[in-house]
């Protein structure tokens, strides 16, 4: 019966070479040649078949023994964040033992992949370097003082690395308690073979028993203390765990800046002068002076370096303070291209990531919007961008952009806004799908309404980096209407970079949007009360005359230049008779008729050299600009009438006067904005650009013709101004219109 049940088992066995035991892990490279680097263990690497993430396996050499028994049962058992991570493990009768931890690599591998990139003694090797042996310190400082154990085979070969740069202790054969029956006394009291990693000369104390012939003591990687050399083992069990691992972690320590050393002592190469005092305490001959790992984790060496500082406050990010993580964030924003790449990629993206999952977690039904992150945490998006730029186009997808996506549903402003600055960092990785989704584009839009001028400044700029990939209904309905809101914001600077974005996102509209809408848009700005916004209006008319909107632009404006060219002659005409007193009204001959526009004579812009052949002349500009310093003028009849409106009468009829632009030297720009009611009156009454109605037959004296010396009315002069109070005001109507709609003004 049991040596069907022995049979049974070793069959088992041999359907392992592809697999690990009967765990649920693949192995995806085959096992290599027995190495000194894991005497009794191959490393291998695996993925699960679960989730498919990838791992690593030590396969014992051959069936289980003592030593990696022992490993087995100690890696289950020790648990630290300098530890190797077990993950799963089994013990295969007559077959193999398996151990599964988290993905690493030996020591050796990842400082020859350094050296081969940057050099020797490069400054990543440094930063990876110091971080690593404090690592090594703090594992060892529970191991010997928290669990009162040795681990017994401290040694370059025992410690791995994972792929965010973490060194990790293992290699537990010999760990234990320090008795005579423990492992590591019984391992090297006993007189069967002795791997090579327990024959280092270098990782021997002063002395050895003579039970190592002279061959072993000069071969490599012996570990053993100095009083082996009196055989006196009792002497070991009464001096304290620390003393054995310790010594072994100074000739570590050397061998990582030193791989060619002697003996301890040899201190002279590479060596850092802050690290070089604690190896001489660690490698003392007498076991009870040397130093404790707690000792050594608070020297200056360790607690000057900026990284050590960072990537310790990372590993405690959930338990500090809000001010705490805001001075944090910032400093690793500052300092994240300093960083070696793996650490960045591998250990603080992941950190960082899980802030987020964390926030997104708490909230109702796991939903972004219902949760408000923490306003220093915000600060730590800018840091997740940049490391992300060091990942391929398809990782930053696969690691960064969901959890992007995932923030643009909160309704935390300080993350809208992080993220809305930071978009032409990453937009580039969405697809037309994404951009058109609910998720994005629906999300970045409520930032158009917001209260915050900043968010809305932001949510328009953020625009340009995603127009390519609207949809029609999209870019040229949704977004217009957005855009039509803004431009009559109480905000000067959003108004102006409106116009600038639109002239920018224009290319991408069909083309019956850009003629309703960018000659309205690009009117509306010229007879913005802001300097800049003029000036931004006139601009972006002339970017765009490569789609065809300053043709149809100057078309209409040497239509309008001409009808106010007539409007003023005949106002001009009616001052002169209002100035006589006792005068009747008489009527006047009609003006000349407008100059029609024709599309045909304009072809572009730059063939419109002079602005006096369009009616434009300086004289002109100066009457249009200034309607205060004009003569007194007639007061507006009704429009039904089909007369036009005094532009004098605006200032004494209407209480709504136009803003007053900063003085400075008359120009074009700063004399549009006073000049806006008369500019927007060929709307009144619903009147034509290109038909100049009858002129008014009766006059009155405008309050504001004359400052001094004004004549007294007549009768007659007071009832017409009486009657004219009592009809609609005209062009002062439309000063007072209230701005804003959905709709464009399609007033020049």
């Amino acid at each position: 019966m049991n040596f069907l049940k022995n049979t049974v088992m070793g069959l088992g066995s041999a359907f392992t070479s592809g697999g690990v035991g009967s765990l649920p892990f693949t192995v995806t490279d085959a096992a290599s040649d027995e190495s000194p680097v894991l005497p009794e263990f191959t490393l291998l690497k695996a993925k699960s078949k679960q989730d498919g993430s990838t791992v690593s396996v030590f396969k014992s050499q051959g069936p289980p023994c003592t030593l990696t028994q022992n490993c087995l049962r100690r890696i289950k058992t020790l648990r630290h964040p300098n530890v190797l991570a077990y993950i799963d493990g089994t013990e295969v009768v007559n077959g193999n033992v398996f151990i599964v931890t988290e993905e690493v690599t030996p020591l050796k591998s990842f400082l020859d992949d350094i050296r081969a990139r940057n050099g020797p003694n490069s400054e990543e090797e440094s930063l990876a370097v110091s971080w690593g042996l404090r690592s090594i310190l703090s594992a060892l400082k529970f191991i010997n003082m928290d669990c009162k154990m040795v681990h017994g085979r401290v040694h370059p070969e025992s410690v791995f690395v994972t792929k965010g740069g973490d060194w990790r202790l293992g290699g537990f054969q010999l760990t234990g308690e320090l008795t005579m029956d423990g492992p590591f006394l019984l391992h090297h009291r006993s007189s069967g073979p002795k791997s090579l990693i327990d024959q280092e000369l270098r990782y021997k104390t002063p002395g050895f028993p003579s039970m190592y012939s002279e061959t072993m003591l000069y071969s490599t990687y012996i570990l053993i203390i100095v009083e082996h050399a009196r055989s006196d083992w009792s002497s070991i069990v009464s001096s304290p765990p620390h003393a054995i691992d310790m010594y072994a972690f100074a000739c570590t320590a050397i061998h990582t800046f030193h791989p060619s050393f002697s003996s301890p002592s040899d201190l002279s190469r590479n060596v850092p002068s802050g690290l070089a005092g604690t190896i001489k305490r660690a490698a003392d001959a007498t076991a009870s002076r040397r130093v404790t790992p707690d000792h050594a984790l608070q020297i200056a060496y360790f607690d000057s370096s900026w990284f050590i500082r960072q990537m310790l406050f990372l590993e405690q990010l959930p338990i500090k303070s809000s001010d705490e993580k805001a001075d944090f964030y910032k400093e690793l924003v500052a300092s994240v291209d300093s960083l070696p790449k793996h650490t960045a990629v591998f250990k603080v993206l992941p950190a960082l990531k899980a802030v987020v999952e964390f926030g997104m977690a708490t909230g109702v039904g796991g939903k972004a919007a219902t949760y408000k992150l923490d306003p220093s945490e915000s600060q730590m998006l800018p840091a997740m961008v940049k490391i992300g730029h060091h990942l391929p186009v398809d990782e930053f997808k696969a690691q960064v952009l969901p959890t992007l996506v995932k923030l643009f549903g909160c309704n935390d402003r300080a993350v809208r806004v992080q993220l809305l600055q930071m978009m032409d960092s990453f937009a580039v990785h969405f697809d037309a799908k994404l951009v058109n989704s609910p998720v994005i584009f629906d999300n970045i839009c409520t930032g158009f309404n917001d209260t915050m001028p900043l968010l809305r400044e932001l949510t328009m700029k953020s625009v340009l980096h995603i127009a390519d990939k609207l949809s029609d209904a999209n870019l040229n309905q949704k977004l217009m209407k957005y855009f039509a809101k803004l431009q009559v914001d109480p905000e000067p600077a959003i108004r102006t970079n409106t116009t600038i974005c639109l002239g920018k996102v224009a290319t991408y509209m069909n083309a019956t949007t850009r003629s309703k809408v960018l000659l309205p848009a690009f009117s509306r700005a010229l007879k913005d009360p802001f300097p800049h916004a003029r000036m931004a209006g006139l601009r972006t008319l002339v970017a765009c005359d490569a789609i065809g909107s300053m043709q149809q632009y100057m078309v209409q404006i040497q239509q309008e230049s001409a009808n106010m060219k007539a409007r003023e002659l005949e106002q001009e005409k009616e001052s002169r008779l209002a100035n006589t007193p006792g005068d009747a009204p008489v009527e006047t001959d009609a003006p000349p008729p407008a100059a029609s526009g024709n599309p045909s004579t304009v072809t572009s812009f730059d063939e419109i050299d002079d602005f006096a052949d369009d009616g434009w002349g300086h004289d002109d500009l100066d009457g249009l600009t200034s309607p205060l310093a004009a003569a007194p003028s007639v007061a507006p009849p009704p429009p039904s009438t089909g007369s036009y409106p005094s532009r004098a009468s605006l200032g004494g009829v209407s209480s709504a006067t136009p803003p007053k632009p900063t003085e400075s030297p008359a120009s074009y720009f700063d004399d549009w904005s006073t000049s806006q009611p008369a500019v927007s009156a060929p709307r009144l009454g619903g009147l034509s650009l290109n038909k100049q109605p009858p002129p008014s037959t009766t006059t009155v004296v405008s309050d504001a013709a004359f400052i001094s010396n004004k004549p007294r009315k007549t009768i007659h002069e007071r009832k017409v101004e009486a009657k004219a109070k009592k009809e609609p005001l005209g062009a002062s109507k439309l000063a007072s219109k209230p701005k804003g709609g959905d709709n464009w003004d399609w007033d020049m």
